[in-house]
């Protein structure tokens, strides 16, 4: 049986309360937060017939295990549809577009999963996968970090990340890595055609039998003192470049 999850951290728990509110059950909230928030939280509260606990500081420690939740814990029920968006479903729905879809390969850091999470969806990414093993998945700190924007955007976990690259280019998808050996230029490719983009994990970068599935391989230009930039700064800056192309076509 699946256990309900916590989400803490006011624009957190302010989104999701936007997004999901019939998947909230209890909703704490610290009696000295700011007003401001507090006001904030009610309305939102109010607008989806939720109810607010008054709590101490104290309490919401022991209910989130003394994380920085800044006032304010929900639990909410897990998401029957967590990991139902499957990749034939995704690439099918996303058919008759140029989708932009976000591949991480062994993201380790939580708050880089976070981070690539809420630019994948202010850049209207399609989708965001990320594999089963070897990788953080979408845990309490990575929700806290993308500030709702997980539930605003399907991640598909895979078993197998070489399998499911070679699925996306039957479907027509291109495959771009990224890593800092390239010799052509992320800003010398073609992004504006159906796209996956792959980031590689914080230590090793993409691994080889992920890049050897890879069509086209662009590097970031990089002063000689930094070998290679944070993965979600990386992350940003490619899908950044692909919505730069694709309106100026």
């Amino acid at each position: 049986m699946k256990k309900n999850e916590k989400i803490y951290g006011i624009h957190s728990v302010t989104e999701f309360i936007k997004i999901s509110p019939d998947r909230i059950i209890n909703i704490w909230m610290q009696e000295s937060i700011k007003s401001q928030f507090k006001t904030v939280i009610h309305e939102a509260a109010k607008n989806n017939d939720l109810s607010v606990q008054a709590t101490k500081k104290d309490r919401l420690d022991k209910i989130i295990g003394n994380k920085n939740h800044q006032g304010i814990v929900i639990e909410v029920k897990r998401s029957n549809e967590e990991n139902s968006n499957n990749l034939e479903n995704i690439l099918n729905d996303h058919k008759d577009s140029k989708p932009i879809y976000l591949i991480l390969d062994s993201i380790q850091d939580p708050h880089n999963l976070g981070a690539c999470i809420r630019t994948s969806v202010a850049a209207g990414v399609s989708a965001i996968i990320i594999p089963k093993d070897r990788a953080v998945q979408v845990n309490e700190t990575v929700k806290k970090v993308a500030c709702g924007a997980a539930e605003s955007i399907p991640i598909i976990t895979v078993v197998n990340l070489v399998r499911t690259l070679k699925k996306m280019k039957e479907a027509g998808i291109w495959i771009i890595g990224t890593a800092s050996d390239a010799k052509k230029s992320v800003y010398n490719l073609d992004l504006k055609i159906p796209i996956a983009i792959v980031i590689g994990g914080e230590s090793m970068g993409i691994r080889s039998q992920v890049r050897k599935e890879c069509d086209f391989i662009g590097s970031l230009p990089i002063k000689k003192k930094i070998e290679s930039l944070n993965a979600s700064v990386a992350a940003g800056i490619v899908l950044y470049e692909a919505v730069r192309q694709r309106e100026h076509r």
